[in-house]
């Protein structure tokens, strides 16, 4: 039987999963991610990373020759250099910590913020491959030189030979230009990346075939197409069957709110500005798998808040979700040290389950206010379609039933970031008309706490393992 394989390189695992042709799952395997913990922050090691990767797809356990499609999809803004036919070792300073702050103050003040907003589709912050990158390559023993490669296009490059990027990850790279649909290279070179090349961006869903040795190792028909499939929420959103029209709400280390932009309003040149000028807690990004304009409210990280509560306070989790309290209305929590606890800074809350509830309905509250600014820039009034391995916490799910946007729907998909990809892949084979099409997806709506109990509990039983695209929360 051949199958289509999506890779996920997350912050918490590198995934892998194999997908029929009927949509079900045939096999699924993830590995750690390797990074470093350091005092300023977490880094990457793109290497190993990319090691993880092929291992995931080898512990599949899939026939040789079975792969008839990869499908690829990432974190934004991480990657290496591939220079002289090899790629450099790199340990990439993590997305969510404040390494190269400094360099998106440095670049806002000479280029203005207005101007970088409008550009890059509000993307050049500190969770950009020009602040990380920038910030990292004055540290190295060598200076950069050769042509960046995200995760993606490392790892294709390693089963195509071929270097390239899609739009969806371009985006993050920080200098995308979205309006002409190029690099803005004056920020780029400013910081001292002259000699740093950047991979050509090519059309959604384009793939190069499969070639070499390590490509026939991991069971990939010879010739297969090999798709970045593009930025992991937006590919996770296509994977949990979000459509047009709708609002995907993905669970997790941070939450991202997502929606394809109404055809008329992305047109609209002055509406696009007013809202990324008026707005700077929404980006612009691209549906992976059409191209078409996306706009993302992802500036909450209810995973990383949470990590530091326990850690501040040394608690059971299990034991704080079994007493936590009903969900109150309303209740929202000081913005200010709630961001400080996303930086891994204790916040001042007291050391039992009732700051738990009140730090996740904080969160349910504040995704409220961002997908009514959401739904007004995209023009979107569909259902709300809830993913993610935040949906693995019981007091979570009652607080989204309770105090979330109706109405509201579970997608009830195994694997949604690998899934998307492996969509993604598959099409170009032709198996489905479009990604949204792929088969087995259900969804269950969302009237009380119980029916989201259900969806969950029918999602792991599809998957076998915990549904979640980053459950380590």
């Amino acid at each position: 039987m051949q199958t289509v394989v999506g890779v996920d390189f997350g912050s918490s695992r590198v995934k892998a999963a194999a997908f029929a042709r009927d949509g079900s799952l045939a096999a699924v395997a993830a590995r750690e991610t390797p990074r470093e913990q350091r005092e300023d922050g977490d880094d990457f090691r793109v290497l190993p990373m990319l090691e993880a990767g092929q291992g995931a797809v080898r512990d599949l356990g899939l026939p040789p020759g079975s792969i008839a499609a990869l499908g690829l999809t990432s974190m934004g803004e991480a990657g290496t250099v591939l220079r002289d036919g090899r790629l450099a070792q790199i340990s990439f300073p993590a997305w969510y910590d404040a390494r190269g702050e400094d360099l998106v103050r440095f670049l806002q003040e000479r280029f203005g913020a207005c101007e970088a907003a409008v550009r890059t589709g509000q993307h050049l912050r500190i969770n950009s491959t020009v602040a990380k990158l920038g910030h990292l390559a004055p540290l190295l023993e060598a200076p950069l030189e050769g042509e960046f490669l995200g995760l993606c296009g490392a790892f294709a490059w390693q089963l195509t030979g071929r270097g390239w990027q899609d739009e969806s990850l371009a985006i993050t790279s920080g200098i995308w230009d979205s309006q002409r649909h190029d690099y803005w290279l004056a920020p780029w070179n400013l910081v001292g990346l002259g000699q740093v090349a950047l991979a050509p961006v090519k059309p959604p869903g384009h793939g190069e075939p499969a070639a070499g040795e390590l490509a026939e190792s991991l069971g990939l028909v010879p010739g297969a197409p090999v798709v970045i499939a593009g930025h992991d929420h937006p590919v996770a959103t296509v994977g949990a069957g979000v459509r047009p029209g709708e609002v995907g709400d993905s669970l997790g280390t941070g939450e991202a709110l997502i929606a394809a932009m109404d055809p008329g309003l992305a047109a609209d040149a002055a509406h696009c500005r007013d809202i990324l000028l008026e707005d700077d807690k929404i980006t612009f990004e691209v549906w992976p798998s059409t191209g078409r304009r996306a706009a993302v409210y992802e500036w909450l990280r209810p995973g990383l808040a949470m990590r530091t509560f326990l850690r501040q306070t040394g608690l059971d989790r299990s034991a704080l979700e079994a007493q936590a309290g009903p969900p109150v209305p309303g209740r929202q929590l000081d913005e200010e040290m709630v961001r400080q606890m996303e930086l891994g800074v204790p916040g001042d809350l007291a050391p039992n389950a009732e700051s738990w509830g009140a730090l996740i309905d904080h969160y349910v509250m504040a995704a409220n206010a961002g997908q009514d600014r959401l739904r007004r820039a995209t023009g979107a009034r569909g259902t709300t379609v809830l993913t993610g391995g935040g949906l693995r916490s019981a007091r979570w799910r009652r607080a989204k039933a309770l105090l979330g946007r109706k109405p509201m729907v579970v997608s009830v998909a195994a694997e949604t970031a690998v899934r998307g990809a492996a969509a993604i892949a598959g099409t170009s084979l032709g198996w489905w008309q479009t990604a949204e099409t792929m088969p087995g997806v259900t969804r269950l709506g969302v009237g009380s706490a119980s029916d989201i109990d259900a969806a969950v509990g029918l999602g792991e039983v599809r998957a076998g393992a915990p549904s979640d695209r980053d459950g380590n929360l």
